[in-house]
Parts: structure tokens; C-alpha cells; sequence
């Protein structure tokens, strides 16, 4: 029954990308949009203008949504101070969208956790990735129904994704976080096993509200500070993350349009004996209470307006640019990786047999609509940032990365 159900949507999947290429090649290129270096028609992420911004802050707890659904508060945080109550959200349920990812990274290796939710599909995931040679090493994602992950509503409990024997455990104390893992390879015999602990460096970190409307809402919560200890086993090879390497949190709750974009970076490393960590990003919402840009150094969060990027989409592994508009980051990025993505009809098809093991073929039909498009380049940041109180801190080859993603969900 399921070899004849698989049978049925492969033709029929093969028959709508035949289509969705057709439709492509006519395809007329609108002002806003380019052709980027993979061929991929993109819309541009228009960059925001020099004017200044409030950056609202909010010291203590604050309940984010009214009993009617409509936004209490928008703007920022140096804590999870936002307290959510999902029942009051009137959005349909596809619409809101949890998840919990973790970016690692040294100098020669780096990857990524997550465990997420996009109301019609829920999953975990599990990259490898190794800079020098610009391999990935390992990247698999687990499909379940949605409401099979227990999202909590703050950032301090602990989280759990599993199906058959596979899993991802995030647990949470306080300072630190503890993440096991266990991930089937392409085959039954192949397994990739990690166990890694995030030391909370700073205890500030960017909690932001960015409006879609007076009912949607993101919830983000950064935390660029982490210091990164692990170790993940694949293939009889042992891959350490011990000295200088580091990680981000994303914590995320939110009720999010069909289709949407955004740029996100981060990085961390030591400036003057001292870590410091920053947060960048742009392209989706009204941040006109709150960016996403911060810096965060001696555990203290010096809030930044906007910060400009400058980029090639024709070649990604160029350098970057990010200017802040009050003239307090200025920041050069050097690619030495880029880990590309593109998940559309052709790749929801690669999905058809974890699709037929847990969809129907309505809901199936409806999750082939469901597009990813990430470009996350590595690299070095060299510049300098200037902290709150005035101070120019020059920034030496700090490691992070860059993305730009486009989604439809």
C-alpha cells in the first residue's frame, strides 16, 4: 500500500516540477528580483535606511500578547522578559512557527542543532560541516507530525525531539546547556552520535518583538555567547570542539507570513582578553521599536541600531560589508565557506518517503508548497565596534557567519 502511495505522488511530483520548470524558464525578471550565483531568481532584501530608531527597551516581565490577540509590547530585552500565552494567539495554527536552534563553529569545523516546529510539519536536524576542505561532512533532517515536540513557552526548560530510536535532548541549567544527540545516517548501520555543552559566557543576551502586524509577531531570542565544548562521532572519526569555539542560540516563537526572508549573522572571539560576541540582522517585520543588532562584550549588552549589509548574490563566497547607521560597527567579512540549501517541489520529493510514513496525501499535497532557500557563509569579521560608553574596540579576525534565507511555510 505505502510502495504504491509512493509510486502515485512520485509521478505526480515528477509531473508538477516539470511544470514549476517550464514556468521558470518563461519567467520574467521583476525590478526587485536577480538571478543569484546559483541561478536562483531571488527577490533583493532592500537595506534599511540611515534614520534612527527608538530601541525600546522593557527592564522587567511583560506579557506580550492581549487576551484578544493583538501585541501588549514590541521592542527588546537583555532577558527573556516577554512572557507569551499561546492560547490568546488567534492566527491558524500553521501560522505559528517554534523552534530552537544552536550554530557551532571553530576555525575548521562548525554546524548546526535544531529542533523546530512550522505548525505543519515538525522535525530535527543535525549538520556537519568541515571548512577547509568545503565538505559537509553529515546533514539530515527528521520529519514528524506537527504537536509531536514539546515546545516550552520560555527559554529555560529543557526540550526533546525523538522518533524511534533517534533523538536530540537539549537540557538547560542554569549557565549552561547540555545537548545529546543520535542521527541515522542514509543507512541503518550509519549513525552520527554528538554531546556537547554551551557555557552561557554572558548572562545578557537580545531578546527582540519584531511586528508582522497587530497580531503576528516574532519572539527571537539570542544569545551569541556561548562557549562551545563537544565532541560528535561519524564514521569512526571523532570531531573535538574544545578551544575557541563557540555558539548561537536562536529561540524562536512566532506567528509568520506564507513567505518571508531575512539576514542573520553572528560571530565570537576574544578582543582585549575578553570575549566578545554580536548579533546582526534584518529583512522581515517592523523593527521600528527594536533591531536584531547588538554586541555583546564583559557579559553586557551594547544595543546597536541599524547596521547596513553589503554583499554579492552573484558570488557569496565575496567579501561582506555591515555599516551600522550611527557610525558604531564597521565590520569587513571573509567567507571561507558557504553551506548552500535549496529546498523546493524537487526537494520536498526527497522528503516523499518520510512524507508517506507520517502525511496523508492531502496534507502531503500542501507541504510540497513548502520552500527553504539558505546561503550561510563562514568566515572571518575584521573592524572594530564601539561599545556604549564610547569605547572603539578593533575587531581581529573574529569567526562567525552570514546568511540569507528565503522561506515559504
Amino acid at each position: 500500500m505505502l510502495e504504491k502511495r509512493f509510486q502515485i505522488l512520485l509521478k505526480i511530483g515528477v509531473f508538477l516540477l516539470t511544470i514549476s520548470i517550464f514556468q521558470c524558464s518563461k519567467a520574467k525578471l521583476s525590478p526587485d528580483q536577480v538571478v543569484d550565483e546559483h541561478g536562483k531568481i531571488i527577490q533583493v532584501i532592500p537595506e534599511p535606511d540611515a534614520s534612527e530608531t527608538k530601541q525600546l527597551e522593557f527592564t522587567s516581565s511583560v506579557t506580550l500578547l492581549k487576551e484578544d490577540g493583538t501585541l501588549n509590547v514590541s521592542g527588546w530585552s537583555r532577558f527573556p522578559h516577554f512572557q507569551i500565552n499561546e492560547s490568546y494567539i488567534k492566527a491558524e495554527p500553521k501560522r505559528y512557527k517554534r523552534w530552537e536552534h544552536y550554530t557551532f563553529y571553530n576555525e575548521n569545523f562548525g554546524g548546526a542543532i535544531t529542533v523546530t516546529d512550522i505548525g505543519n510539519l515538525a522535525m530535527g536536524s543535525i549538520e556537519l560541516l568541515e571548512f577547509k576542505s568545503g565538505k559537509t561532512i553529515f546533514s539530515k533532517t527528521e520529519l514528524v507530525r506537527p504537536g509531536a515536540i514539546l515546545f516550552p513557552t520560555n527559554t529555560t526548560d529543557p526540550i526533546e525531539f525523538t522518533k524511534g530510536n533517534q533523538f536530540i535532548r537539549i537540557q538547560k541549567q542554569k549557565g549552561k546547556r547540555t545537548i545529546t544527540y543520535s542521527i541515522q545516517g542514509d543507512s541503518s548501520n550509519e549513525t552520527i552520535q554528538g554531546n556537547f555543552e554551551f557555557t552561557e559566557k554572558s548572562n545578557e543576551a537580545l531578546a527582540i518583538i519584531t511586528p508582522f502586524s497587530k497580531s503576528d509577531f516574532f519572539y527571537e531570542y539570542k544569545m551569541p555567547s556561548l562557549i562551545c565544548k563537544g565532541t560528535i562521532v561519524y564514521k569512526q572519526s571523532i570531531y573535538d570542539f574544545k578551544e575557541d569555539s563557540y555558539a548561537v542560540l536562536d529561540w524562536g516563537r512566532g506567528t509568520w507570513p506564507e513567505k518571508n526572508k531575512w539576514l542573520w549573522a553572528a560571530g565570537a572571539g576574544m578582543v582585549g582578553g575578553e570575549l566578545l560576541s554580536l548579533n546582526l540582522g534584518y529583512g522581515f517585520g517592523d523593527p521600528k521599536n527594536a533591531t536584531e543588532n547588538g554586541i555583546v562584550y564583559k557579559g553586557k549588552v551594547h544595543k546597536l541600531d541599524k547596521v547596513v549589509w553589503k554583499y554579492d548574490v552573484t558570488n557569496y563566497k565575496k567579501p561582506w560589508k555591515f555599516v551600522s547607521n550611527q557610525g558604531r560597527l564597521e565590520l569587513n567579512f571573509t567567507p571561507v565557506y558557504l553551506l548552500y540549501s535549496d529546498i523546493d517541489l524537487m526537494g520536498m520529493i526527497g522528503f516523499l518517503k518520510q512524507l508517506i510514513q507520517n502525511f496523508s496525501l492531502s496534507e502531503i499535497f500542501e507541504l510540497l508548497k513548502t520552500e527553504a532557500y539558505l546561503n550561510k557563509a563562514f568566515g572571518v569579521y575584521n573592524g572594530y565596534v564601539v561599545l556604549d560608553n564610547g569605547t572603539k574596540l578593533e575587531v581581529k579576525n573574529l569567526f562567525g557567519f552570514a546568511e540569507q534565507m528565503y522561506q515559504q511555510w
